[in-house]
This record gives C-alpha cells, sequence and structure tokens, in this order.
C-alpha cells in the first residue's frame, strides 16, 4: 500500500489554526514508498507559500483557501535517514529520522489487531526484536459517521525494538520479518484494524 495513496483518504477540508504545517502523518520515524512521487501535506493559512524539503528535493506549494497545502517530491531510490522540513507563513517545522522504503497498510479484523504479546513464543519474539528499519504506525480504534480530516487521538511512528514490538500487529510483524530477509529496505506498516467489524464491501 503506497503512502501516499492511503493518506489521500484522511485529506479533507479543515480549518488551518496554530496547528504544525505537516498532517500528523508526517511524524518522526515515518516511512515514505519508494520509487514514486512523494505528496506531501498539510495545513496553512489561505494563500500562503509552503516550501518542502527531503534530502536533495525540493518543492513549493500554495494554501488554498480553505488552508490546505501539497507539494510532490520527485520519487526518490529506498535510504534515508533523512530531515523533512517544511515552512511558510514564518512559521516551521522538521520531523527526523525519515525513511524511504515500501509502505503497507495492515487493515482487517482481530486476526489483524492481534499484538505480538499475545501470540506464541512472544517473550523470545521481542527480545530479538531489534530491526530499526521496521517501523509501524497505529491508527486508534474511533468511530465516526463522517470522513474524518485528521486523526481523533495522537499517532506516532514506533521504531522495531524490544520496548515497542509488543504492541505492534502481529500479522504485520511477522510478514515484515520475513519480507526483510528478501527484500532490504526499510518496512513502513500502518495498521487500521478493529476486531468485529463488519466488511460493508
Amino acid at each position: 500500500m503506497k503512502f501516499a495513496a492511503f493518506t489521500l483518504a484522511l485529506v479533507a477540508a479543515s480549518p488551518a489554526g496554530a496547528e504544525p504545517l505537516l498532517h500528523p502523518m508526517f511524524a518522526d520515524h515515518a516511512v515514505l514508498q519508494r520509487d514514486q512521487p512523494i505528496r506531501i501535506y498539510g495545513t496553512a493559512p489561505s494563500g500562503a507559500q509552503v516550501s518542502v524539503h527531503l534530502g536533495g528535493a525540493s518543492a513549493t506549494a500554495h494554501a488554498s483557501a480553505s488552508g490546505q497545502w501539497s507539494a510532490t517530491l520527485p520519487a526518490m531510490a529506498a535510504g534515508g535517514p533523512y530531515s523533512l522540513q517544511v515552512s511558510g507563513a514564518g512559521e516551521s517545522q522538521q520531523i527526523n529520522d525519515v525513511l524511504v522504503g515500501d509502505v503497507f497498510l495492515c487493515t482487517g479484523q482481530s486476526n489483524m489487531q492481534l499484538s505480538v504479546r499475545r501470540t506464541a513464543n512472544a517473550e523470545g519474539e521481542i527480545a530479538a526484536a531489534t530491526d530499526g528499519a521496521v517501523r509501524e504506525l497505529t491508527i486508534d480504534r474511533v468511530a465516526s459517521p463522517t470522513q474524518l480530516a485528521r486523526f481523533s487521538t495522537p499517532v506516532s511512528w514506533k521504531v522495531e525494538s524490544p520496548q515497542t514490538a509488543g504492541d505492534f500487529s502481529a500479522s504485520c510483524f511477522y510478514f515484515a520479518r520475513e519480507l526483510r530477509k528478501h527484500v532490504k529496505v526499510p518496512i513502513g506498516l500502518i495498521t487500521a484494524a478493529w476486531g468485529g467489524t463488519r466488511d460493508r464491501g
């Protein structure tokens, strides 16, 4: 699942105020999709020019009347860590330890929601979880009858380690571990799973 494609659904109009320039999806330890144009976006005062820098790449954008801005950086090969820097309207924001690799959406019901700490041999698996190129962002389970412009609760990217791996989705964790044996690029996992939800597809 490409990072930009997934996050596009989260960009509904919302008023710009005293908020960070970047959408909360873009945070320290994030993984961005390799080998395709990288879309960066957020909010700023209407009409403001926003400058974006990642590695040696840069782009500019102007905030719309509703306060939304979006800039597209050229495709990048797998690598990092980088700093993502954004400035505009007299404000600036920087996020660090950003990797470029492959990003996957982990969605489903209880089988996807199940955490590593609830699996067989969890203690040993957690102790051995030291691959810092695997990161997970978990979206909290918040019901809403309408599409949300932003997350209802704070989110953060977790770097795989013995301190964090227990809370990773087990399905995602073991998938990433096996994939990394064959594909030597950073792996980002976006987990949006809710046990018992109905499939409306």
